[in-house]
Parts: structure tokens; C-alpha cells; sequence
């Protein structure tokens, strides 16, 4: 099995995907026009929380190229609101009920109002200064802890609470049982010889992709609703707007572009916006076309993290922690996002809590409040990044109250042996965290930088290591994905060889810059024999692709790629068995290899045949086959697995900080990881750089701001801070020493969502190391350098 050279399971083979891109060929939402198409813009929300006393539209129906204007009133009895069964989980919290557009009142700056219906983009957007809202100003709710309180103003009416979600994760035991581990859990921290007590707040930012959302539908009034949609989830797309649409699923087609400039999560939520287009195209039959502007995709989208981490933790006399209790609180927004709602974040982040480590007593609470901001979206490293900077930054001061090396304690606590069972209930099923950590602790060279790091204080600088490490999800398991989400993560895929030797595979994901078309065509190359030339990927197309759950949760690598393996190992079977018929051999298949564009015998070189021959032998030549075998090279393959399967990564950052400007320099960033059998090493690389930098970004650069009234000041690039080329060193990956993971049949562990998770405890720790002389310990982001200044002063 050993495909083409230099292009099968394990080459650094170069981005299928570039050269179109490279050449301005690339296939964008922005590129896709229909005939007689309608563009739509739409009016948004000034105010946090408001009622809506009167809309006048009069003037914006008068203007010439004006289709339609729109209302929520106007709509909210041709459509269904969310929640419908597509877009809701089997959590126990609350999902509140919305409609495209704001109804009765408004509940954050930015919530669609109005939608205007033009010929042309410019018209619609001159419309949209021609309409009056007059309304009602209603006290504003934006501090998670402050809107848990019983005297809190209500974000939704109805409500008898503004708390969303609640958690305790030892609930499902008897009240006894729970009684007796709580008190348990308190024994031991009071008790304890060394315990921290803090309190850990990430701030709310997120992620950014480079092209925004975008939606175009067209009615038929035979083949129904077309919709070309940016979205990481075109299936679960197609079943929400059939559900809010009252349309059979047959009469909706859903297909995300070929290219998609980024998701992250993001895109992978049901929101308004989508749900009024596909409307509008069958109640004016015409297609319509929304592009989201930037503003837009700041006001609404993309905001993740924001939760409070109230930590204890306890140690013994030797540093081994024996237990913990972190009482975690969220904002979620207004909560109004089909699949996620707010909380789903903020869920995972505590059920992950323990990451790495073993602690044998830990109490996890989370409640997740609704406030007047824009709901907490889905975002890369989905709900941990809080949690992991909580306990990686508590692990160091506790270190340091010890007076232990901070390195030392962190391996003394690590998971040793896999698979293991968190104190939470999520299970790991394999792999080797100390040896992955050892090697990021040899590279460091510890006891050189200490040297480094003295001699530096005696000359007025101050620099500092950090780790980071990251225990993270590689593919979710169903039980656990349908009582989250509402949406198994089960990974089909359909193969189907040509006459001529061709490959197709089908898978329903919609990529967005993962490189699943490169790694694909290297596993169909390593199974089968054949180039990467003759594969062809399809994929986000609800007609023609098998059903998916999307392009989250790491699951193309763990679960995508072991679908695609099962089908081409299927596929092989069937070939040596027609073609060990047709040569009266014995139809072995180990003893059979598949390369070069062939077929040959191990034993005999005289036993061979070129694939496209054989594939033609079978699908066109059908006769004579073996009983029971029928013509045709088209396998399905469904993959999935009972186990948490778990990838690691541990990061060491290298820090100098400015004691008189409070700026901070990353000297070097490494990291050391385990994503078991490596598809493409490149690619793998890129995943992990891209993850440290979005991470660099959230903990020093981005932040979602609201002022005292709800008015969000970050709705421009030039407000909301990214990391640039110049912020971010060079990052040096290691990851040569993976453990192969026994419940995937490639071995592999995928990296893509949990890589950024490591960065903020690492840059934490870094930058808390640094600033020792001071006393100085990060516990809250981001960290700026008016913070860092403050914090040295005082």
C-alpha cells in the first residue's frame, strides 16, 4: 500500500487547493451571481435593548429599484421561528425563541430590524437611511454576573431569569452521593497544606475570517429552494430551512462554494440572516443576495471566550494536586443562534476543565447568563481557551507558592496512562502526554534559560517561559455530539472509481481552508495506487454528498479521512477479488499492492494489471465476475467511534517584558505535539501555526467592547486589534514522536480546533514569569501593556 511516491499518507504534498486560489481562480461566495438577482441590506439595531414602538417604511418603498421592505411583524406568521427540532441539542437549557428579524423590541446593538430588497446594492443601502424607528430605550443588561442576580433587568421577555444554562457535573449522581463528594472536594481544599484561590476572566473576543457570511437563494417552483451558502454545516443548513420553510427536504438543495476564506466556527451556527433570505427568494421569486459587510461580522458574529473562572486548587506537600472546584460563569449573548445558543461554549470549556491532568477530586459548576450583546458564536478552540488559561496559570502560581520549578509540578500532575476517565465524565481513549510533554521541556533547555534569565534581571531586563498544554478533541464521539448539538459526528463518505480509473470521493463538509481535498487525494492515493492527479473531491453539496455534520470539532483527520481509508480498503477488496478470478489466484489480500496505477502480486510479478483496465474489467465489462460480485466501483463508508478520542499539544513560550513601556516581545514560541500518524506534515504545521497565532491575537490584541449602554465600539478592523506579521515570532512545531491512535484506521489524531488552547496558559505564564521580581500574576485578559504598567505599579 504504498501509492504514489512522495504523494501518499505522510508527504508534505503542496495544497491541492492553492494553484486556482494563487491564480485568482478561486470559486468565493462573492464570485456566484444568478440572473436577475436582488440584493439585500438590512437595517440594524442602535440601541442594546429596546422596545420597537413604531417602524415607518414609506419613503425607503418609494425609492426607485426598491423591491421590498421588510419587517418582523411582516414575517413572523409566514415562517417559523427557531427554535425547530434541526437546530436544537438535548442539553437542559433553555433555547429562546427568535425570528430573522426583531419583533416587539430589540435585544442588542446590530439585531436586524428591517430588511430592504433592492435591484441594486447601492439602493439598498440608501434605503436604509430613509426608515424611522422609533423606540422605547429598556435598561441595559451587559455584566454576566450582575444579569444572574434575581433584581437583574430580563433579556427575554417571559423569562423568570436571566440564567440560560447551569451545570454541575456531578449532578447525575443520587443527592446523597453528591452531597458527601461536595463535601468531600471542600474537606480537601481546606485541609490541603497549599491552596490557590483566584479569579480568572478571559475577555470576549474571537475569531475573524477573512471572507464574512454570504447567502443566495433562488425558489423553482418544481425543484423548490436553492442555496448557496458560506456555512461549515450545508446539511444541517438544509434541514433548519426546510423545518422554518414547513418544506419537504427534498425541496431544498443546499451547497456551500468550493472556497470558503476561513471559518473557525464561526460559520457554523444558525443565524437570522440566512433564514429570512431563503424566505424572501420564495415569497418574491427571485434569487436574492446577501453579502455580510465587516461591520456586520463584528457586530454579530465571531464573539467567543468571555467567562469568569472562581478557582480553587489544592496540592499536597510535594505539589501532586488533590483537588479542585472552579465555579465558572459565562456571557452568552442574547442566546439566539440555532445549535449553539450561547452555551454550548461555555459547556464544553467545563467539561474539558481537568485538560491533561490528573485530579482525582474536582468539582465543576458553570452558569451561563443572557445579556444585550451579540451571541457568543462558535470559535476555533470551542469554549476551552477560558478554562485552559484558568488552570494552567493557577498550576504556576502554584508552583511558585510551593517553590517549585513550574515545569516539575506540571509533569508530576500530567495523565500518565490512557485511556482515563476525567473527574467530569469525558473519557480519553489513548496516546502518551508525558513523553509529548518531555520533549517540549528538553527542547526549552530550562536550565540554560534560568542562567539566561538571571544574568537578564541584573542588567534591568525581564524575560520568562510559560507552558501551555492542551488535551483536546480529536473528532466527537455521537452519544456526546447529538445531546450537544442536536447533530451526530459519525463521518460518511462515498468512493466511486471511473471507467478510466478515475476517483471521486463525496463527503457532505464544507472546508474552509482545511486542506481536505490535499489529504484525501493522499489517502486515496496510499489505498488505492493512484495519483492525487486523478482524485476528485466533492464536497457541501446537499444533492449529490452523503449527510454530514460539518467541519467541526476536529473531525476531519480523526473521523473524515478514517471514512475515506474504509471505503478505498473496500474498494481494493472487491478489485483482487475479480481480479483474482479472472487469473484463478488466491484472492489474499495481503498479498496483493496497490501502486503506481496498479494492481500486482506480491509473489508473482507475472500477476498484475493496470487499475484503469481493471476498473473498466468491472464497471463496463461486467461479465463473468466472481458470484456474488456485481458491477460498478461505488462504496460508502460510514466511520465512527464510541471513544473521546483525544490529541495533545504542549507549548512553551519565551517572553521579554518592557518594566517602563509595559510592551511585551515573544522571543520564540515551540510547541510539541502528538497528532499521532501525520497525514501531511505540512499541513499539520500550518494547523498549529495558524492556531498559535489566532491565540497570540485573542490574548493580546482582540477585544469585543461595549460601553455603559450596549453600543459595541469594535465594529471596524481599526477598532478591533489583530495580530499582524510583525506581532507573532516564528513558531517551531514539533510533533515527529506521535503515538498512533488504535481507534482510527490511519492511526491519525486531528489537531485543527484544540491547538489554540495551550497559548493563553503558556503566554500567561510567560509573562507572570517574566515580572516576578514585581510580583506580578496575569489572571485576566487581554493583557495590554497599560495593564502590564498598572500591574507593575501597583
Amino acid at each position: 500500500m504504498t501509492g504514489q511516491t512522495g504523494t501518499g499518507i505522510g508527504a508534505s504534498l503542496p495544497r491541492l487547493e492553492d494553484l486556482p486560489i494563487l491564480l485568482g481562480k478561486g470559486k468565493y461566495f462573492a464570485d456566484l451571481k444568478r440572473p436577475g438577482q436582488l440584493h439585500v441590506f438590512f437595517l440594524r439595531s442602535v440601541h442594546a435593548h429596546a422596545k420597537i414602538k413604531s417602524i415607518d417604511t414609506r419613503q425607503a418603498e418609494e425609492l426607485p429599484g426598491v423591491v421590498a421592505v421588510v419587517t418582523g411583524e411582516m414575517i413572523k406568521n409566514e415562517l417559523l421561528p427557531l427554535p425547530q427540532p434541526s437546530g436544537a441539542a438535548g442539553l437542559s437549557g433553555r433555547n429562546p425563541t427568535f425570528w430573522p428579524l426583531a419583533v416587539n423590541k430589540v435585544i442588542f446593538h446590530g439585531e436586524p430590524v428591517v430588511a430592504v430588497v433592492a435591484e441594486d446594492p447601492y439602493i439598498a443601502e440608501d434605503a436604509l437611511e430613509l426608515i424611522d424607528v422609533d423606540y422605547e430605550p429598556l435598561p441595559y443588561v451587559g455584566d454576566m454576573e450582575a444579569a444572574l442576580s434575581p433584581d437583574s433587568p430580563i433579556v427575554h421577555d417571559g423569562w423568570d431569569s436571566n440564567q440560560i444554562f447551569h451545570i454541575d457535573f456531578h449532578s447525575d449522581r443520587s443527592a446523597s452521593e453528591h452531597k458527601d463528594y461536595v463535601k468531600r472536594v471542600a474537606e480537601l481544599i481546606e485541609t490541603a497544606p497549599h491552596v490557590i484561590r483566584q479569579r480568572y476572566r478571559v475577555h470576549r473576543c474571537g475569531v475573524t475570517p477573512m471572507e464574512p457570511r454570504g447567502v443566495l437563494a433562488e425558489w423553482d417552483d418544481s425543484d423548490g429552494l436553492m442555496v448557496w451558502i458560506t456555512s461549515q454545516r450545508p446539511h444541517v443548513d438544509r434541514y433548519v430551512f426546510a423545518d422554518v420553510m414547513s418544506l419537504p427536504v427534498s425541496k431544498v438543495r443546499v451547497v456551500a462554494p468550493v472556497d470558503q476564506g476561513g471559518g473557525f466556527g464561526v460559520k457554523a451556527a444558525i443565524y437570522r440572516e440566512p433564514m429570512l433570505i431563503t424566505y424572501l427568494a420564495r415569497k418574491l421569486r427571485r434569487p436574492i443576495r446577501w453579502l455580510e459587510t465587516r461591520e456586520e461580522n463584528l457586530m454579530t458574529v465571531g464573539q467567543e471566550r468571555d467567562q469568569i473562572h472562581d478557582l480553587e486548587l489544592a496540592a499536597d506537600e510535594n505539589g501532586k494536586i488533590i483537588a479542585a472546584r472552579d465555579m465558572g460563569m459565562a456571557d452568552a449573548g442574547d442566546g439566539c443562534a440555532g445549535m449553539y445558543w450561547g452555551y454550548n461554549m461555555p459547556l464544553v470549556g467545563a467539561a474539558r476543565f481537568p485538560n491533561a491532568f490528573d485530579i482525582p477530586f474536582c468539582e465543576v459548576q458553570m452558569r451561563v447568563a443572557v445579556t444585550n450583546k451579540a451571541v457568543l458564536s462558535p470559535a476555533r478552540g470551542l469554549g476551552i481557551y477560558p478554562t485552559r488559561f484558568a488552570l494552567d496559570r493557577a498550576l504556576d502560581m502554584m508552583s511558585r507558592k510551593i517553590g517549585m520549578e513550574p515545569s516539575v509540578l506540571r509533569r508530576k500532575n500530567l495523565i500518565a496512562e490512557l485511556p482515563a476517565k476525567l473527574a467530569t465524565g469525558i473519557t480519553y481513549d489513548s496516546g502518551d502526554f508525558c513523553k509529548t510533554y518531555d520533549r517540549l521541556i528538553e527542547l526549552a533547555d530550562l536550565p540554560a534559560f534560568r542562567k539566561q534569565q538571571e544574568a537578564a534581571r541584573k542588567e534591568g531586563r525581564y524575560i520568562g517561559f510559560g507552558i501551555g498544554v492542551g488535551a483536546e478533541a480529536s473528532g466527537v464521539h455521537s452519544r456526546r455530539y447529538i445531546v450537544n448539538t442536536g447533530t451526530p459526528a459519525y463521518a460518511a463518505t462515498d468512493v466511486r472509481i471511473d471507467h478510466r480509473g478515475g476517483v471521486t470521493v463525496y463527503y457532505g463538509d464544507a472546508p474552509h481552508g482545511q486542506s481536505h481535498k490535499t489529504v484525501i487525494a493522499q489517502i486515496v492515493s496510499s489505498e488505492l495506487g493512484v495519483s492525487p492527479e486523478d482524485v476528485t473531491v466533492i464536497h457541501g453539496d446537499t444533492q449529490s454528498t452523503p449527510y454530514s455534520t460539518g467541519t467541526v470539532a476536529a473531525r476531519g483527520a480523526s473521523l473524515v479521512m478514517s471514512s475515506v481509508a474504509v471505503a478505498c480498503r473496500e474498494l481494493r477488496q472487491k478489485m483482487i477479488r475479480v481480479f483474482a478470478h479472472d487469473h484463478k489466484a488466491d484472492p489474499d489480500y495481503g498479498d496483493y499492492e496497490f501502486s503506481d496505477r496498479q494492481i500486482r502480486h506480491r509473489r508473482s510479478d507475472n500477476l498484475r494489471s493496470g487499475f484503469a483496465e481493471l476498473a473498466y474489467r468491472i464497471i463496463v465489462n461486467s461479465i463473468d465476475l466472481p458470484p456474488g460480485e456485481t458491477g460498478s466501483l461505488e462504496q460508502k463508508a460510514v466511520f465512527e467511534n464510541d471513544f473521546g478520542m483525544v490529541s495533545f499539544s504542549a507549548h512553551g513560550a519565551f517572553v521579554e517584558v518592557c518594566s517602563k513601556t509595559g510592551r511585551i516581545k515573544i522571543l520564540k514560541y515551540i510547541t510539541s505535539d502528538d497528532a499521532g500518524v501525520v497525514l501531511n506534515p505540512q499541513i499539520l504545521v500550518g494547523q498549529i501555526e495558524g492556531g498559535v497565532i489566532q491565540g497570540i491575537s485573542n490574548f493580546l490584541f482582540e477585544e469585543y467592547v461595549y460601553d455603559e449602554n450596549g453600543q459595541q465600539f469594535s465594529t471596524t478592523l481599526s477598532n478591533y486589534k489583530m495580530a499582524s506579521a510583525a506581532d507573532v515570532p516564528a513558531i517551531d512545531v514539533y510533533h515527529d514522536a506521535g503515538t498512533y491512535c488504535p481507534n482510527t484506521p490511519l492511526g491519525a489524531r486531528a489537531m485543527g480546533e484544540g491547538c489554540i488552547g495551550a497559548v493563553p496558559g503558556a503566554l500567561g505564564n510567560a509573562i507572570s514569569d517574566a515580572l516576578q521580581p514585581f510580583g506580578v500574576e496575569i489572571v485576566e485578559t487581554p493583557v495590554t501593556p497599560a495593564k502590564i504598567l498598572k500591574l507593575i505599579r501597583n
